[in-house]
């Protein structure tokens, strides 16, 4: 087989990445943290194309590797209004409906579905259009399951991973009481069906004492449900509130999902972000707050995992450790997942959330002495000589 070229035309050492392209949005945390791995690493720098030129002009991308070989790193789209509207256009929708609200509307909240078909036709885009011999680091159809929080959690419970109890689709707030007291439920979180960052997730409460409901979400009322805006911080509604809250969200199709009490540390629950990288657990990183909803841009607080690790009994840890790597390894072509994972109150067992495609913005959290993206770029090379290219598999 022939090697890779750098740059320069001349053949890469053994255990080069080789020319890299990143598909992620310029500018981007993301996007600059692995670009500044690879430069620490020795390796050739990547060439960043923005989601928005890619959809433009696909071939763009297939230009990009010459020598027909190479490693396209997938990265996210992010969810800013601009890429919103670039992802509807591929599969021919808008936001017409908002007169054009939705380029100023940054923080409001929408059904997800139609972003979701437009990035897996993006991702399938750029699979066509690179030659065979590019292996990328995610797959479109796993990137797919990943944001389909309904459907990933019915992966994860069909492999045996121990996941909340789900509740059938409810329509409305009626609906979901019905099911929730069926169930013996008096607690679930309702979670829009596609989307990140906890946007939209409402932790609920239907006791005699009454209704409650802890949200990152500030409800508009209005036409239809009202309206929905991501706040970026913690509120509570009750009450009829909170029952106009959750009959929003349940409008934009929701997954319903037990409440689990997770296990608390310095008197906060807690839970973890487990990076996987091919394959094998990295990066852990302990989110604590005083409420239900422990994501650090809403108000949780990062902790040291080691401090949870030191309260669990050693088989729990090693068991949540071998279940991530398990439903990973059902993706074999995709380089890195990320679980939100949490050991329940008893610390004597661990369940599962979600499944990240790009969760691997994890900041001041070191494994074996390398951050995420070092770790990643220190991983590569191996990943990539097991990976045949696609173009010749049989």
């Amino acid at each position: 087989m022939t090697r890779a070229a750098g740059p320069s035309g001349l053949p890469l050492p053994a255990g080069s990445i080789g020319p890299c392209v990143i598909l992620g949005v310029a500018g981007d945390e993301r996007v600059q943290g692995f670009c500044a791995a690879l430069v620490r690493a020795g390796q050739p720098p990547a060439q960043v194309l923005d989601y928005a030129d890619f959809v433009e002009a696909p071939d763009r991308l297939g230009a990009l590797f010459p020598e027909g070989r190479g490693l396209l790193r997938i990265d996210s789209p992010g969810g800013g209004p601009r890429i919103r509207q670039i992802l509807l256009r591929l599969v021919g929708e808008t936001d017409a409906e908002d007169g054009g609200e939705a380029m100023r509307e940054a923080t409001r909240l929408r059904p997800g579905h139609a972003v979701q078909r437009g990035l897996t036709a993006a991702l399938r885009l750029a699979r066509r259009v690179v030659p065979p011999g590019v292996a990328l680091t995610h797959e479109a159809d796993t990137v797919a399951l990943f944001y389909d929080k309904r459907a990933c959690h019915a992966a994860m419970a069909a492999q045996g991973l121990p996941v909340p109890r789900a509740l059938p689709p409810a329509g409305s707030f009626d609906a979901l009481v019905e099911a929730m007291r069926a169930a013996g439920l008096t607690r679930v979180f309702v979670k829009p069906r596609f989307g990140s960052g906890a946007a939209g997730i409402a932790a609920l409460t239907v006791a005699r004492d009454g209704i409650a409901a802890d949200t990152s979400a500030e409800h508009v009322p209005g036409a239809g449900t009202g309206v929905l805006h991501h706040s970026h911080r913690m509120r509570r509604y009750r009450g009829p509130a909170a029952v106009a809250l959750v009959d929003a969200i349940l409008a934009q199709d929701a997954h319903v999902e037990q409440w689990v009490p997770k296990a608390a540390l310095d008197g906060g629950a807690c839970d973890l972000r487990v990076l996987v990288v091919d394959g094998e657990p990295a990066h852990i990183v302990l989110r604590r707050a005083r409420g239900p909803i422990t994501n650090l841009d809403l108000g949780g607080r990062r902790a040291d995992a080691e401090a949870l690790r030191a309260l669990a009994p050693p088989a729990v840890w090693e068991a949540m450790r071998a279940d991530c790597r398990r439903f990973a390894a059902s993706f074999p072509q995709t380089f890195h997942v990320a679980f939100d994972v949490a050991l329940t109150v008893s610390l004597r067992r661990h369940v599962f959330f979600e499944a990240n495609a790009f969760g691997d913005l994890i900041r001041r959290v070191r494994h074996e002495g390398l951050g995420p993206y070092e770790w990643q770029v220190a991983r590569l090379p191996g990943w990539l000589a097991a990976r045949r290219p696609v173009g010749l598999a049989a």
